[in-house]
């Protein structure tokens, strides 16, 4: 899905005429140490918003492999920043993500 945004946002960058390459950020949402709670919270803050909060939820990358995945998945794609949000208040997670990833 987020491909596709950024094909298109590089289709209208050249069609504006610029010559620089546009600056691509994503934000992706993670657990680590308890991925059910993790999934259970971004679907409640995203409740509002109705089928949406579960599209989001089902997204949340759950699990160090998971979480590779997802930062190898948008280097792929050309992600020039990718934001890593805790679904989990716990600042452990902050430390699993740094293991998982650096």
């Amino acid at each position: 899905m987020v491909a596709g945004g950024f094909a298109a946002a590089r289709a209208a960058w050249t069609e504006a005429g610029r010559t620089e390459a546009p600056r691509l950020v994503a934000i992706a949402y993670f657990a680590i140490g308890d991925v059910d709670r993790g999934r259970a919270n971004i679907h409640d803050y995203y409740s509002f918003a109705g089928d949406f909060a579960d599209m989001v939820a089902g997204n949340v990358a759950g699990g160090v492999e998971a979480v590779k995945a997802t930062v190898a998945a948008f280097a792929e794609i050309g992600a020039d920043e990718l934001i890593l949000g805790p679904g989990v208040a716990d600042l452990d997670e902050v430390s699993r993500l740094a293991d998982a990833v650096l």
